[in-house]
C-alpha cells in the first residue's frame, strides 16, 4: 500500500518531465500507471474497511 501510495505521488511530477519533452508515449504510459496506483491503493484500502466493518458487525455468542 505505500509503495502505491509512493508511486501515485511522484507519477505527475515524471509525467509532466516527460510531457514537457514531447515524449507522447511516455507520458500516456505513465497516465496509465499512475491510475493503476490510486486504483490498487482505493481497492486495498476498500477491503480493508470491509474487512473491518464485517468483523466489528458479528454477533457474539452470550
Amino acid at each position: 500500500m505505500e509503495n502505491l501510495q509512493f508511486a501515485a505521488s511522484v507519477l505527475p511530477q515524471i509525467r509532466h518531465q516527460a510531457n514537457s519533452v514531447g515524449e507522447e508515449l511516455l507520458t500516456y504510459l505513465i497516465d496509465m500507471a499512475y491510475l493503476e496506483a490510486l486504483e490498487r491503493a482505493r481497492s486495498i484500502q476498500r477491503d480493508n474497511n470491509e474487512t473491518e466493518f464485517s468483523s466489528s458487525q458479528r454477533i457474539r455468542p452470550d
